[in-house]
């Protein structure tokens, strides 16, 4: 029997996890978009992307400049790669794929350019017209603490910051200033998901410990479980794309619920992210050291989720 307390939050994630089954039709279990990806950044993407198709989500479509996309496609075939993001007309070439995506990830290798953020701020307003769940990270950040009313009182919310990006938003919505390397209470979590407002806001602190809260939660909850010391690029990218699965799962298991509900769910969804993506650090880390990557991460993503997720209690 296990001795770790945050294992009853697994199990209650098992509740929705889903069962593989011969009956299903492919974009069943989750079709995810992916907005990120320019000249600089196309690690971001595919990492995001192909954590969400290890995961357990059947289509996955990333959304990037089109400097980006011959080398996302040379990455992996699986992924559906739309060179779209700084077309003169992105907007509309985008919008005719929303209704068919469960949840939106915005910012994985997105880069600042300012073209660009004016994209992607009129894809939030869509996506809110859509009531389309929406994940934002990485410089998706950045664009929400530079105009905090973009995502104000926007449902179904997920913000994923790690110290310095928390830093900004607490600036931005709460204007208070807090050191990156603070040790944060857990009430900055709520107080920053209450400023933002919208009915299940969800604020996932990345850190030493992951800190995940809502706005119409009782309880801030977290991850510790340990990983390694090796702290690699594209790790918050691979929690990402996981995320964007158990979100899909967790609100299509609560549908019918309440706000409540819903957000705890949501927050389960959290836990159930950071925990895999803290077990594949550790099995990699374990295999190639302080030569460890995302990409040896990737790889021990289906036994970890197997190990963690599949063994439902009889």
């Amino acid at each position: 029997m296990s001795t770790n307390p945050e294992d009853s939050l697994l199990e209650a994630v098992k509740n929705f996890v889903p069962n593989l089954s011969s009956s299903k039709h492919k974009g069943q279990d989750g079709r995810i978009g992916v907005f990120g990806g320019s000249l600089e950044y196309t690690g971001a993407p595919f990492f995001a992307g192909m954590s969400a198709l290890r995961t357990g989500a059947d289509l996955v479509h990333v959304f990037c400049c089109q400097s980006a996309s011959v080398p996302i496609k040379s990455y992996s075939p699986e992924l559906m790669v739309h060179p779209v993001l700084d077309h003169s007309q992105a907007l509309s070439k985008i919008e005719p794929w929303l209704e068919r995506l469960n949840v939106i990830l915005i910012g994985p290798g997105l880069g600042r350019d300012e073209e660009i953020f004016r994209t992607i701020s009129e894809l939030i307003k869509v996506c809110r017209k859509l009531s389309k769940p929406v994940i934002i990270d990485a410089d998706g950040l950045f664009l929400i603490s530079q105009n905090p009313d973009l995502v104000k009182n926007y449902p179904q919310l997920i913000l994923t910051p790690n110290a310095m990006e928390f830093t900004r938003l607490v600036k931005a919505y709460l204007n208070k200033d807090i050191p990156p390397a603070s040790v944060v209470e857990d009430s900055y979590i709520k107080d920053l998901a209450k400023a933002i407002g919208g009915d299940g806001v969800t604020v996932l602190r990345k850190g030493s410990r992951d800190a995940i809260g809502g706005n119409t939660s009782a309880e801030v909850i977290g991850c510790s479980v340990s990983g390694s010391g090796r702290r690699c690029g594209g790790q918050g990218d691979l929690l990402g794309g996981a995320l964007s699965v158990f979100t899909t799962w967790a609100l299509r298991h609560t549908s019918s619920e309440t706000v409540q509900h819903q957000q705890r769910s949501v927050a389960l969804a959290c836990y159930a992210a950071c925990r895999l993506t803290r077990e594949c650090n550790a099995a990699a880390f374990n295999l190639k050291g302080r030569g460890a990557l995302a990409s040896d991460m990737l790889q021990e993503l289906p036994s970890t989720f197997s190990r963690l997720f599949e063994n439902r209690q009889p």
